[in-house]
């Protein structure tokens, strides 16, 4: 946590994809993806607490957004294009 090396589970992408939203803890890698509907980034208990009240506030948002994000920022195609460029 502390060298901030942007680390993001394959768990997580994965609940993405099925259309499961998650909270995770902020290791830096929301200065490259982003936080918000679907998924979102906390730093401290509290924040964590917030982000699952938020969640189950408005779950069919967020289960529509998490699959969304999977397949915006995770799609094997547009990730390895990227990389072959």
């Amino acid at each position: 946590m502390r060298s901030r090396s942007g680390w993001f589970s394959c768990r997580s992408a994965c609940y993405l994809a099925a259309g499961k939203p998650v909270v995770v803890q902020d290791t830096g890698w929301s200065d490259y993806l982003p936080s918000g509907s679907g998924v979102i980034a906390f730093d401290t208990p509290q924040q964590a607490a917030a982000a699952l009240d938020e969640i189950s506030g408005n779950y069919s948002h967020h289960s529509e957004a998490a699959r969304a994000y999977a397949e915006k920022h995770f799609d094997a195609a547009k990730v390895c294009a990227e990389l072959l460029e």
